[in-house]
């Protein structure tokens, strides 16, 4: 493949009734500026330019949109950022920001004179030390950022909503100081929108008029700017009127351009193909390795009450809905309200959480702050070719973030199926990493996978309905299994009856259980030792074919699966089979 094709994703065709009221649109736009263009004396603009009136005209009008751009931005920028922090107030904030974009700009001048104007609110303390704002050049910049504030903060503040929540979340989770998040990830992140809001304020400054003439007047020199030159002149002298207009939609042309001109120029970066290196696990574990040894570490909320030894990996399991990804939120600082015996929890969702401006390096020095440090750990990943996070595939990314969570050198690793995305090649050597890392640290590992739970996992915790069921040793869980889940996990066939006078009963099928002491029980078998037998003591009620010459039956309530059916019998059909009693595990409720 051609490595300099571009690839482009095919857009779904909109209909051409769409389109047409699209370019009628765009027309009604384009029309009248074309339409004025054509009135402009354009041998008359030199002249235009030269003249005393317009000389002020411009230094007014750019100083005062320079300005109005500048601390817009800045005051914009942080506004947006603060809104963020909000949460039940956030949108009564943003209706009282967004309010002078529906205000009329009379009304605008009017609500500025009666705060800033000599009889306003501040008026007299501004008399006091000698400020004039209204009716001077201070006025007209006040009258612009009043206007223009908003379109910086829409831009910001939507770009912001936009910013992947886990990417900001992963960050902090590592160990970055706010200062550095935002210096390093939202910052990067919204600097597009910041400029594009920047440029829309500017823009609109260039052309604010019903605001500034109320609040600040139009005196000659001092607070004309080129709209009310424009306004003035157009009872005077159309032709100038139209000159000006011209100078003030080629400076508008002009902003609206510069500011579009770095996405222009933005490389578009798709996945890349590369060969990965062999990983070198040793050297990984001394450069990942926490500062302290590993400890048992408790977590106490309202609901749960839990404790992880320090040094293994316990494999938390469930259901879906059943508050495992709760749990690990809790523990992981993420939720409040938890009580966390230790200080340094590193938590790794499936989304791999990678700021999508940096590079592959970048990414990981925000952890490591040494540069020296990130080499070798990406050198010793075989990591080392990948550039650009925007170029990552799934699984390149999955694999960076679980090098990124381990070189903060957590005390608690907290893992949310991190082998999902990976290739079976990438997910061996990751799996032999954290096997051989696991003694260093407490690693919390959700899964539904039963490969990571038998080679990572040394124990259990089992969650249903938001409630942690029962917690031990993986390996008693998997070949005693304490619920169906964890026998489906295991690959067993689960039966839950009772025991009396050394007989477990479950439905149909009744087994000896001579070492059992009488009550409520569980049997557990592989499905191999259930089989299909003509002669079998058992008949059971066919429920649907899985596959394989296997058949989910019924017995009583419960289902278990019988081996080596023959064809599919259909639903209800009766299924004799033939149980081995020494592949039955029959224990009482752990």
């Amino acid at each position: 493949m051609n490595s300099s094709l571009k690839l482009r994703e095919q857009q779904p065709r909109v209909p051409w009734a769409v389109v047409a009221v699209g370019v009628l649109a765009a027309v009604y736009i384009v029309a009248p500026i074309l339409a004025l263009g054509l009135r402009v004396p354009w041998g008359q603009l030199p002249e235009t330019l030269r003249a005393p009136a317009t000389q002020d005209l411009l230094r007014i009008t750019l100083s005062s949109a320079a300005l109005a751009t500048i601390l817009s931005t800045l005051l914009g920028t942080c506004l947006a950022l603060w809104l963020q922090q909000l949460r039940r107030t956030a949108h009564l904030v943003r209706l009282v920001v967004y309010l002078p974009l529906a205000l009329p700009p009379v009304v605008g001048g009017l609500a500025l004179t009666a705060l800033l104007g000599r009889r306003g609110l501040m008026g007299p303390l501004l008399e006091a030390a000698e400020i004039r704002v209204a009716f001077a050049f201070a006025g007209v910049v006040v009258a612009h950022i009043f206007v223009t504030l908003p379109f910086v903060v829409v831009a910001v503040d939507s770009a912001l909503r936009q910013l992947d929540h886990e990417v900001v979340a992963s960050a902090r989770g590592v160990g970055m100081r706010p200062a550095e998040i935002l210096r390093h990830i939202t910052a990067p992140a919204i600097a597009p929108a910041v400029l594009t809001g920047a440029a829309l304020a500017c823009a609109r400054s260039l052309g604010e008029f019903g605001t500034t003439i109320t609040f600040a007047g139009s005196m000659p020199g001092l607070t004309r700017t080129m709209s009310s030159g424009i306004y003035l002149e157009r009872e005077v002298s159309a032709d100038t009127a139209y000159a000006l207009s011209a100078i003030l939609i080629a400076l508008a042309v002009l902003l609206l351009a510069a500011a579009g001109l770095p996405s222009l120029l933005r490389r578009h970066r798709e996945a890349a193909a590369r060969t990965l290196s062999p990983m070198n696990a040793e050297a990984l574990r001394t450069l990942t390795a926490p500062v302290q040894s590993p400890r048992e570490v408790s977590l106490v909320t309202g609901p749960h009450d839990v404790t992880f030894r320090g040094g293994a990996t316990t494999a938390v399991v469930g259901p879906n809905g059943a508050g495992k990804t709760t749990l690990m939120r809790f523990l992981s600082g993420r939720l409040r309200g938890a009580t966390v015996s230790a200080d340094r929890v590193v938590m790794l969702t499936q989304n791999p959480g990678l700021p999508p401006t940096a590079t592959v390096r970048q990414a990981l020095s925000m952890v490591t702050k040494d540069d020296a440090r990130t080499e070798e750990l990406l050198e010793h990943a075989g990591l080392e070719k990948l550039n650009h996070v925007r170029e990552l595939s799934g699984g390149q990314a999955a694999q960076v973030a679980l090098l990124r969570a381990l070189a903060a050198r957590p005390e608690v690793l907290v893992l949310d199926e991190p082998f999902a995305a990976m290739d079976v090649e990438s997910a061996a050597r990751w799996r032999h990493l954290l096997s051989v890392t696991a003694p260093d640290r407490t690693t919390v590992l959700v899964t539904h996978n039963l490969h990571d739970i038998t080679t990572l996992s040394t124990d259990i915790l089992i969650m249903e309905g938001g409630s942690i069921t029962a917690q031990g040793y993986a390996q008693d869980m998997l070949a005693q299994p304490p619920n169906a889940f964890v026998a489906s996990l295991a690959g067993l066939n689960l039966l839950e009856g009772t025991v009396a006078d050394g007989v477990f009963t479950a439905g149909d099928i009744a087994l000896p259980a001579p070492d059992v002491d009488d009550g409520s029980a569980w049997a557990a078998f592989p499905p191999t030792a259930l089989y299909a037998d003509a002669d079998g003591e058992y008949s059971l009620q066919a429920v649907a074919a899985v596959g394989g010459g296997s058949v989910l039956a019924s017995t009583g309530t419960q289902r278990v699966r019988v081996s080596g059916v023959a064809g599919e019998p259909a639903p209800g059909a009766s299924v004799r089979c033939h149980l081995d009693h020494d592949a039955v595990s029959v224990y009482t409720r752990i």
